[in-house]
């Protein structure tokens, strides 16, 4: 049976793409990382067909060893444990439970909360106060994710740290909710208005006084004639 050459050409293609995307996903690396079963080939792919690399997967490539082929070699832990992979504020040794990187294959997963390393969105709360600037805080003691009012856009002034780990606006010019003072010196009078000039609804107050006796005088004038 003989196949037209463009036939064939799409048949090897499609074959290639087979071959490369199940041998992209490992799942003996699994057991590479700590708690790697929680997410299984999810720590590393985008989806269960492994179409993509997570940012975590890309790393891990990185830091494969074995003097064996590429597909055969295994992930360096102690090199991916203290990166943040998915850059979202937590190591991937904290999301995955192994927050000192102390954990070698084939000890016990270390106990606790999991996280996928390669999911910007899955990560640990924040806990405050601990000293560290973490992801979903403003500020945690001394430290700010801005420098000073200015740049959280309330004015001028210094900033502080609230007990739950929050921006305290309090001393900044201009905090949020506040009205900016557009009143000037006083004059509610706006730009391009016209204003009275002092004095002068009195001036124009007596002159009508003067006119309404003028003709009062002149009617009594008549009455008399």
């Amino acid at each position: 049976m003989t196949f037209p050459s463009r036939s064939l050409g799409l048949l090897l293609g499609l074959a290639s793409f087979v071959f490369a995307t199940a041998a992209s996903a490992r799942p003996f690396r699994v057991n590479d990382i700590p708690n790697g079963t929680k997410y299984g080939c999810l720590n590393c792919h985008g989806d269960t067909k492994a179409s993509y690399n997570t940012d975590f997967g890309s790393d891990a490539r990185l830091y494969l060893v074995g003097a064996v082929p590429v597909q055969e070699q295994n992930v360096n832990w102690a090199a991916l444990c203290p990166l943040d992979s998915d850059r979202d504020g937590w190591t991937n040794g904290l999301e995955l439970g192994d927050p000192d990187c102390a954990w070698t294959k084939g000890d016990a997963d270390p106990k606790g909360f999991v996280y996928n390393p390669g999911d910007p969105d899955v990560h640990p709360p924040p806990v405050c106060g601990s000293g560290k600037l973490e992801a979903g805080e403003a500020c945690d003691g001394d430290l700010f994710l801005v420098n000073d009012c200015a740049e959280a856009g309330a004015g001028e002034g210094p900033l502080a740290c609230t007990d739950d780990c929050k921006l305290d606006l309090s001393q900044c010019s201009e905090p949020p909710g506040s009205v900016p003072d557009l009143s000037g010196d006083g004059n509610t009078t706006q730009p391009g208005t016209c204003a009275a000039a002092p004095g002068s609804a009195r001036s124009l107050g007596g002159m009508g006084a003067m006119i309404g006796m003028l003709v009062a005088a002149a009617v009594m004038r008549r009455k008399r004639r």
